[in-house]
């Protein structure tokens, strides 16, 4: 105790020091050099190592508690893991802070936000109380460790531009020199050290320590498999990769890496999702589930024997990820490929076509298993056929609007124009066909929920694409708005034709935590709108493209929102939610029972 007392004094001597250097004024002695190596943030981290290691002391070493006689009668834990999750929030806040007045550096900051991070983890993961003192700062070191190589390159490692050498050999006298572009110095070797040695490094060491029993708690408990962890591993170490060269390198160059970061990212995501299913993990389901292991995928693809129908829709998933392994890879190639003389490519319409079928199909296959399985063969196969359709037209139409320049976005627009005003319709009244007596058509496993769910995913998958294009016009800006307000409406045709209005008239839980589910539905899915898109929105400062379109000759297409801009941003969101919250209102006071609305009672409940 007394060594203890000791350093929470010198913990508080020093707490003091670090307020001073904080609020002094500007200059002073020594100003200069304390802002070059970060006297500040240097403190800052030694003070966050020293109430690290008292809460460390208290939560495993418990205190004497003591009679009135002066007789020690046991001992008590006098810290929770509360008060340490406190004190690393209140930490995190504090640099927060600090950093956005300038008053440490961003790699101090980006250490003390690991530190405090890895020790909340540390304490996550040790909740249980029965492991070792030691235990304790191996898993805070190890996270920490990890945290601090993930954010490295984002606070230390300054982008670094393409040099061309076109203009250069032109100046020689070659003026025919084609553009060679190449890396800057120490670029390449940056690359290479950080992600085939530091960032493995780090994800190896932290592995057992740290990143298996965080998986094995957020699967609800249980100890995850050796292929699940690997799969987590891969895909950390894939996005980690992508996210450092994007830092370092924001123009183009080390491709080689790039592809091998994305293929890691989706190799790893995909044996995370498929590792029950792989051979060797257990000899039966049975077997599997015992464990206890697993349920993230089995949450996913159904892998549960009291569903046996929904069994194959992990299948559709593991379609969805071999078409993103392959256009990552080369083969299917979503990006227009010209050979050297010129010459367009003939087969960019196949490749995003065996793309969309591959993607889309997937998706729209595990969507409708996970809602559907439990019906007859006739409503699934017609409203799978129906879905399939849509979303590889969907999915085309995608990756179009991303990748075709403005002068081309006629194509995308012609099949979203395909999609919207001719499938969307038609397939909707061929799955009206498949009507089945075992659930509502809007409710849950119902042939309309589900067409809308994958419609509307699509359609936001369609409007964020757009929205991430480089160069806009007021065309690409109409479409994507279109389809996001397509997306908003139906989520929210879904939401109430689930729970009703105010659950009235639903069977099952309508509500929570005492708030009607379809009004909770209806905040959480208002957020879409944010997606939408104004003519003077985008400000000049961005880095995307934004082509001035001519009033008066150009027709404009889609929806295209002259007044929106960014002090007004927020009105579609609060329009939208308002619109809804008025009609359910004006449906259950005047139409509800009436008598007269057959489309009020199909929807609404």
């Amino acid at each position: 105790l007394k060594k203890f007392a000791e350093v929470a004094l010198g913990a508080a001597m020093w707490l003091i020091s670090l307020v001073g250097l904080i609020v002094r004024a500007p200059g002073g002695f020594g100003a200069a050099l304390m802002k070059k190596y970060d006297a500040t943030g240097i403190c800052m981290n030694v003070y966050g190592l020293v109430l690290i290691a008292m809460e460390f002391a208290l939560l495993r070493e418990p205190m004497p508690l003591y009679s009135r006689d002066n007789l020690e009668v046991g001992r008590v834990f006098a810290y929770s893991p509360g008060i340490a999750y406190f004190t690393g929030f209140l930490t995190l806040l504090i640099t927060r802070h600090v950093r956005a007045q300038n008053l440490i550096g961003e790699g101090g900051a980006a250490a003390s936000a690991s530190l405090a991070t890895g020790k909340m983890i540390a304490v996550l993961l040790e909740s249980s109380g029965e492991s070792s003192l030691g235990t304790l700062y191996i898993r805070w070191a190890a996270a920490s460790f990890l945290l601090i190589t993930m954010c490295a390159p984002m606070c230390l490692l300054e982008p670094t531009h393409m040099k061309t050498s076109a203009t250069r050999m032109r100046k020689r006298g070659d003026p025919g020199a084609k553009p060679h572009v190449g890396l800057a110095q120490n670029a390449s070797a940056m690359v290479v050290a950080y992600c085939a040695v530091l960032l493995p490094s780090a994800i190896l060491s932290s592995v057992r320590p740290v990143l298996e029993p965080l998986a094995g708690l957020l699967a609800g408990g249980h100890s995850p498999g050796p292929f699940e962890v690997v799969g987590h591993s891969v895909s950390l170490w894939g996005i980690c990769a992508l996210a450092a060269i994007g830092r370092l390198l924001p123009d183009s160059g080390s491709g080689t890496w790039r592809r091998a970061g994305a293929i890691a990212f989706v190799a790893g995501m995909f044996v995370s999702f498929a590792a029950p299913a792989l051979p060797g993990i257990s000899s039966s389901r049975d077997d599997y589930a015992g464990v206890g292991a697993g349920d993230a995928f089995r949450s996913v693809s159904s892998l549960d024997e009291e569903d046996e129908a929904a069994n194959a829709g992990g299948w559709g998933l593991a379609s969805a990820f071999l078409a993103i392994l392959l256009a990552t890879v080369g083969p299917l190639e979503l990006r227009e490929v010209r050979d050297s003389s010129g010459r367009r490519d003939t087969r960019q319409l196949l490749r995003l076509m065996i793309f969309g079928m591959m993607f889309g199909c997937g998706l729209s296959w595990f969507i409708t298993m996970q809602s559907m399985s439990r019906d007859v063969f006739v409503p699934i196969f017609v409203t799978t056929f129906s879905c399939m359709a849509m979303s590889t037209l969907g999915t085309v139409a995608a990756v179009m609007g991303y990748f075709l320049e403005a002068r081309e976005f006629v194509e995308a627009e012609q099949i979203a124009n395909v999609w919207a005003g001719v499938g969307f319709p038609v397939f909707f009244v061929i799955s009206s066909v498949s009507l089945s007596a075992h659930a509502h058509p809007f409710g849950i496993g119902g042939w309309a929920s589900t067409y809308l769910s994958v419609c509307g995913l699509l359609a936001g998958a369609f409007c964020v694409m757009v929205r991430l294009r480089k160069e806009k016009n007021s065309t690409t800006r109409g479409y994507g708005n279109m389809s996001c307000v397509i997306s908003w409406l139906c989520a929210v045709i879904v939401i109430y034709g689930r729970y009703g209005v105010a659950g009235v008239g639903v069977v099952g839980t309508t509500s929570v935590a005492g708030i009607p589910a379809s009004v909770l539905g209806t905040i959480l899915c208002s957020p879409i709108l944010l997606l939408l898109e104004g003519e003077g929105g985008s400000g000049s400062g961005g880095r995307n493209k934004y082509q001035a379109s001519s009033s008066g000759k150009t027709k404009k297409r889609g929806l295209v929102l002259t007044t929106l801009t960014r002090s007004n941003w927020f009105a579609p969101l609060l329009a939208g939610t308002i619109a809804t919250f008025l009609a359910s209102s004006f449906y259950a006071i005047f139409l509800r029972g009436c008598g007269y609305s057959p489309l009020g009672s199909l929807l609404f409940g």
